[in-house]
């Protein structure tokens, strides 16, 4: 895996942490539309277009970069007489899932990194 893949990975992934921490904590706030993270779409399209093209590596990291972290609103109706839309039990799935996904990035980071200090050290250690 691209190092600048696996970095906007797992700055995505913080933010959906942070997100979907906030919506858990304004479970009780009148009115909180509930928000979500999406920036897999994103890379999925850098990456289609990294690959229909001819690209030096460098370039490939500049389209990783470039590409966005979108917040939205969930726009959902709501079943709760106050307003919230937050769904509690969504919500803490959703935190579970991103917490696991984060830590495979990190195992996958570490992985990159170990092979390059392989390489460095020409496989003596």
């Amino acid at each position: 895996m691209n190092f600048s893949l696996l970095n906007k990975s797992l700055d995505g992934l913080w933010l959906r942490q942070q997100i979907t921490m906030d919506n858990i904590a304004n479970y009780s706030t009148p009115d909180y539309k509930s928000k979500f993270v999406d920036f897999e779409s994103q890379l999925k399209s850098k990456i289609k277009s990294i690959s229909d093209g001819n690209l030096k590596s460098y370039e490939i990291d500049e389209q990783i970069d470039d590409s966005n972290i979108i917040i939205g609103e969930n726009d959902n109706q709501t079943l709760r007489l106050d307003g919230n839309n937050v769904d509690l039990e969504k919500e803490n799935l959703n935190l579970a899932k991103t917490q696991i996904q984060y830590m495979y990035t990190i195992t996958e980071l570490n992985s990159y990194f170990s092979k390059l200090r392989s390489v460095i050290s020409e496989g003596k250690k």
